[in-house]
């Protein structure tokens, strides 16, 4: 999963992955839960979340602190399978523990 677009506010990320609905809806659920996010609009033809969110809220020191969760979550979405897809949930809801948290 890649960020195709950031600035403070709003981000874009792109991957295949979002494609699955399942996957996407997670992602979605996960992201929600934090109180500094306004809206999340998803494309599943085209594999991307556009995710609004109040900076002053979410700053990007969070985003930091997010690295390792971000990194797992990217390597489980290089050369995705359906296989994969337990692994791939389980790491959104770490991501979403540790974002709330």
């Amino acid at each position: 999963m890649i960020v195709s677009s950031f600035f403070p506010g709003r981000i874009r990320l792109r991957d295949a992955v979002l494609e699955d609905e399942d996957i996407a809806a997670a992602l979605k659920s996960a992201v929600e839960a934090h109180k500094s996010v306004k809206h999340v609009e998803y494309n599943t033809r085209t594999g991307s979340a556009l995710i609004e969110y109040d900076p002053a809220e979410l700053p990007i020191q969070k985003f930091k602190i997010l690295k390792d969760e971000i990194y797992a979550l990217q390597k489980l979405c290089d050369f995705y399978t359906e296989a994969k897809k337990t692994e791939v949930l389980k790491a959104i809801k770490n991501l979403a523990e540790k974002l709330n948290g």
